[in-house]
């Protein structure tokens, strides 16, 4: 049963703001859909340093099968053997290192902002905590979370649900610090 919207007091057109996100029959527009989202898990890994670290990892693989073939590149000159051996490890070593240097700046982009919340997984959690109990009301285009707060209109959403988390003051559960 859905709760009822504390705006129009509507039961039939609340949904789950998680819910809503996933719903293909009445899909958000994109400006909605971005309002409403979980904001991304700090200090993740980007994109960029996961392929860096795949393409280390495959390349190392490379050398190792490259090694335990025993194929010593087909020529008699020692540094072309040398460099057929162990070229690909120096080539995954550098991919390796800028992997970790994409990584270091973009976790120094996420520290530069001193006012930035969640900081920590555990507020992260604390934040998802509130967005996953939040409830929509497409009728009103609010949000809200059932017998507990007024509705607040979708605009006001990203900085309201990390308010509520912040403060860790929702029903039943208990106060954490920051």
């Amino acid at each position: 049963m859905s709760p009822t919207c504390p705006t129009c007091a509507a039961a039939d057109e609340t949904v789950a703001v998680r819910k809503a996100l996933l719903d293909s029959d009445r899909p958000l527009d994109p400006p909605t859909r971005e309002l409403l989202s979980l904001p991304p898990e700090p200090g993740g890994t980007t994109g960029a340093a996961i392929t860096l670290f795949v393409l280390a990892g495959l390349l190392t693989l490379l050398g190792l099968h490259t090694l335990l073939s025993g194929d010593g590149g087909g020529s008699s000159d020692p540094a072309y053997r040398i460099g057929y051996r162990y070229g690909v490890f120096l080539v995954a070593a550098i991919l390796l290192g800028i992997g970790l240097a994409v990584q270091s700046d973009h976790r120094s982009r996420r520290s530069d902002t001193a006012d930035q919340w969640p900081r920590t997984y555990e507020q992260w959690q604390q934040l998802q905590q509130v967005w996953r109990e939040t409830w929509l009301c497409r009728r009103c285009r609010v949000a809200f979370l059932p017998a507990a707060s007024p509705a607040i209109p979708l605009a006001q959403f990203p900085q309201w649900i990390e308010a509520v988390a912040r403060q860790g003051d929702r029903p039943g559960t208990p106060t954490t610090s920051d």
